[in-house]
């Protein structure tokens, strides 16, 4: 699917104070200034991209390997392999101890 070219033009007119509280609500956002005044403006609103500490992201690419290994899993599972417990146990102990590593950061 291709995204609409962005040609047109909208000018406003605003004090220079106004300008900067604005671009400082769109940073605060994770958005352009231009992408939090149509949001803004079509909207009504804008649905500010959450920011994650460093921490959780690690915690996010974690749970996307843990989705990966839970298929996998699921894969052994149809052919009823006997690999399938050793797997298992190996990702309950991964998963605890990046628990325990979270409660204590």
């Amino acid at each position: 699917m291709m995204k609409d070219k962005k040609t047109g033009e909208l000018k406003i007119r605003c004090t220079q104070a106004d300008k900067k509280r604005i671009a400082e609500k769109a940073k605060s956002a994770g958005k352009s200034l231009s992408e939090f005044t149509r949001e803004m403006l079509l909207k009504g609103k804008v649905v500010a991209a959450p920011q994650f500490s460093e921490m959780q992201q690690i915690g996010i690419k974690l749970l996307y390997q843990y989705a990966n290994r839970f298929t996998y899993i699921g894969n052994f599972m149809k052919s009823r392999d006997s690999r399938l417990y050793v797997e298992t146990q190996s990702l309950v102990k991964e998963i605890r101890q990046v628990i325990e590593q979270f409660f204590k950061a």
